[in-house]
């Protein structure tokens, strides 16, 4: 039953349109020249995800003294960096809210996950020197392909780790892909950054990303992390290493890992309890 990428594509084209919003405002992020109306622009598109820009904006997370009222304003008063941070949870939120049947996954679990994941990722990059807020959202975003898989209508359903402990070898073999690869072909398709395609592309096996190895042995100790914080996922227990040889390809000193993995512990603590509005 090989997926081929044109029905990874479709099959996308089934998620939340705030994900192709996102990696388009990853794009504009890059771009020097890119102002605030461009920012705003962009994502008024989604009347929903403006709504939710300005209620997280108006949130305890920052602390304002003065509510915003309006998407120019919070964009302003919370700064790029930030609106990155919180078009990304809203993204995964809406990406993430249905039970994924096929791997016997609860929403919450993969909410929980994903944010582990980005907020392990971003304070590694950081300390390594990298673009915390583009690494937030590789590590938000990493699990798109398991709902991807779980929404395709001729899906095997996963046996369980009692029969299949390695997750994504069994993608492979049922599917001639993992969930990984699909989710990199969708994050190319949106226009994510080519680094961060290439980090979800080789992050189950660092040593094999050439150029990129950096980058995908921190996506991967964010998935260890992530295991190690008690938000691991089915099948995938098996494959993850946190190990010094893996800090150092990540480029994580001694010295950084502890506090990096503090700054992510507050992190984490601090975005997985927001109360969404319906």
């Amino acid at each position: 039953m090989r997926l081929a990428r044109d029905t990874i594509i479709t099959l996308g084209t089934k998620l939340p349109p705030a994900l192709g919003i996102f990696g388009r405002l990853q794009a504009r992020l890059r771009d020097p020249n890119a102002g605030m109306d461009d920012i705003v622009e962009l994502i008024r598109v989604d009347p929903a995800l403006t709504f939710q820009i300005i209620r997280l904006s108006n949130s305890v997370l920052y602390g304002l003294k003065s509510q915003c009222q309006s998407l120019e304003e919070a964009v302003a008063r919370v700064g790029f960096a930030e609106i990155q941070q919180i078009v990304g949870l809203i993204v995964a939120k809406k990406s993430f809210q249905g039970e994924l049947s096929l791997y016997q996954i609860s929403a919450g679990r993969l909410w929980e996950n994903a944010v582990a994941c980005g907020s392990v990722m971003s304070a590694l990059a950081t300390r390594a020197g990298g673009d915390g807020g583009a690494a937030y959202a590789t590590g938000l975003l990493r699990n798109i392909g398991l709902v991807v898989l779980n929404n395709y209508a001729g899906a095997v359903k996963y046996p369980g780790e009692t029969e299949q402990p390695d997750l994504h070898a069994w993608e492979r073999e049922v599917y001639g892909m993992t969930s990984a690869d699909a989710t990199a072909l969708l994050l190319e398709h949106w226009r994510f950054s080519p680094d961060t395609v290439a980090a979800m592309r080789g992050h189950l096996a660092p040593e094999f990303a050439g150029a990129q190895a950096p980058a995908a042995a921190r996506l991967h100790l964010a998935g260890a992390v992530a295991a190690e914080w008690g938000c691991s996922l089915p099948g995938e227990t098996q494959i993850w290493r946190n190990d010094p040889p893996m800090h150092s390809t990540g480029g994580v000193s001694d010295e950084d890992w502890p506090v990096a993995l503090e700054e992510a512990r507050r992190q984490f603590a601090r975005f997985s309890v927001i109360e969404w509005a319906a």
